[in-house]
């Protein structure tokens, strides 16, 4: 598993800090807030992501902001 920061600009032009865990096998990204699973993302083959959990219930929004921000991440 590696792990990083993940700064995403919010709508408000705000900065927000995510912690990612990845699990690389799975192709799977944890992103916690303040230590909280607010979303799991998987990465798709074709370079598109699917939410496959969503305890924070991040919105539509926040969801292509924090996935455009994992791109750089992607392997």
């Amino acid at each position: 598993m590696d792990s990083y920061n993940l700064e995403v600009m919010q709508k408000d032009g705000s900065i927000v800090d995510y912690f990612v865990q990845e699990y690389v096998e799975e192709k799977k990204f944890e992103i916690l807030a303040k230590d909280k699973l607010i979303a799991v993302f998987k990465s798709e083959l074709d370079g598109n992501w699917t939410l496959i959990d969503n305890p924070g219930n991040v919105d539509n929004d926040l969801e292509e902001r924090i996935t455009g921000q994992l791109n750089g991440y992607r392997r």
